[in-house]
């Protein structure tokens, strides 16, 4: 374990010097402590900040800094095998930049391929430039066949991550992600990757970007993404052109044989000045009590591919709304699905409404700007047909009678919207 604390230094890092710095933020005093290289955690290796009452841990870059991450874990060779033991990075302030200010790195976080899990947690992470924590490992593996070999496990709960303009040239721009997950060859991998009462916020092209493999399956509950994602990245100065931006991409699959993963969004609240999701390729969603406002709900461009609706009762329990808010309330839905509804609101005079962006979408989403409202509005409801694909999550007789009223928004099978 690698602790760091506010009254003394650590012994067994030579890649870390502490600063004499003391320059107040946020009502805390700074404890600096600078790197001069990447920090490599083996398996089982923690780095963790213990900073006194009115104290933090702070992580910068020395002058001397040339590496591309602050933090590497796992195999950048794609290598999987047999490790048990989890890495921790806790209670850690991340700022990209040497004391004068300089930028000097691509990430804050860099995992790659390895077996155990990475937590990530109630830290403060001023992104870098590019991404503030990546996982990307390429290794083929099928997660199902043994529990002693399920990939990479990543955690990422109770954490803020913060945006901040940079200048480059005289040009002011803004960092790319937040959070990048890309797996897109470990299939049926399930309950490893989470995350988790986190807060996005400031100026941020994207906060994060999902690509599993066929039938694995993401979770994504209670995160607040609050961003300004109009600014240009360092990526888009360098190409000269922009790049479509959102709140969050989900990219599935394009084999038509392949299950396609699944993301399960729970009580979040998107806030961004652009797109709210992004969907490519085959998607399956299961999408309960989240609240977006921005200029389009949705995009879905690539119009071969379907996002399929996945019955978002099961994740009831992960919202914050609680059932016996619903208590008393005239309505003849059960409380169950007026807990699970959706809510979308237009920003800077948007026509946008619940489903635009949407080009193929099969199965119905539940969307009500006011929750378990006693009149239903002639426009709430989108005549369809349900599916009963296999692949369908059983639906509740109890649910099965609420979407019939015209209290929630029914949007289903291969519905083509020309927005």
């Amino acid at each position: 374990m690698i602790l760091l604390s506010s009254n003394s230094v650590p012994t067994s890092v030579p890649t870390m010097t502490p600063s004499s710095s003391v320059t107040p933020v946020s009502g805390k005093t700074p404890v600096n402590y600078l790197i001069h290289g990447e920090i490599v955690l083996k398996e089982g290796q923690d780095i963790i900040g213990a900073a006194d009452d009115g104290f933090e841990i702070v992580i910068m870059l020395d002058e001397s800094y040339r590496a591309y991450n602050m933090i590497v874990v796992g195999d950048s060779g794609n290598s999987i095998f047999g490790e048990t033991k989890d890495n921790n990075i806790r209670h850690i302030t991340f700022r990209p930049n040497q004391p004068k200010g300089r930028r000097r790195t691509n990430a804050l976080v860099s995992a790659w391929c390895y077996n155990q899990s990475l937590i990530i947690a109630h830290n403060v992470l001023h992104l870098p430039d590019w991404v503030g924590v990546k996982l990307d490992c390429r290794q083929p593996l099928d997660a199902s066949i043994s529990d002693s070999r399920s990939g990479p496990g990543l955690l990422i709960a109770n954490n803020t991550f913060k945006a901040e303009t940079f200048n480059v040239g005289g040009t002011d721009l803004i960092p790319m992600e937040a959070v990048v997950v890309i797996t897109p060859t470990i299939k049926n991998q399930s309950q490893r990757v989470a995350i988790i009462d986190n807060t996005f916020q400031g100026k941020l092209s994207e906060a994060v970007e999902f690509s599993p493999g066929p039938g694995s399956s993401i979770d994504i509950f209670r995160n607040r993404i609050d961003i300004d994602n109009t600014g240009t990245t360092y990526r888009e100065y360098m190409m000269g052109r922009s790049i479509k931006k959102s709140g969050i991409t989900f990219e599935g699959i394009t084999d038509a044989d392949a299950e396609p993963p699944l993301f399960n969004l729970a009580g979040n609240r998107i806030l961004v000045r652009n797109t709210a999701i992004d969907i490519l390729g085959r998607v399956k969603l299961a999408m309960a009590c989240n609240h977006m406002e921005g200029i389009h709900p949705w995009r879905q461009e690539q119009h071969q591919y379907s996002l399929k609706a996945v019955d978002p009762l099961p994740l009831a329990r992960e919202c914050k709304r609680s059932l016996s808010s619903t208590v008393g309330m005239a309505t003849t839905r059960p409380p169950a699905l007026c807990q699970i509804v959706n809510s979308w609101r237009a920003v800077e005079a948007s026509p946008a409404n619940y489903v635009s962006g949407l080009s193929n979408l099969e199965g119905q989403f539940y969307f009500d700007p006011a929750i378990c409202p006693t009149v239903a509005s002639p426009s709430a409801v989108i005549n369809s047909t349900s599916d009963t694909g296999d692949d369908d999550i059983a639906t509740s007789s109890a649910l099965a009678t609420a979407a019939t009223t015209a209290l929630s928004i029914m949007t289903t099978l291969a519905l083509l919207l020309n927005q």
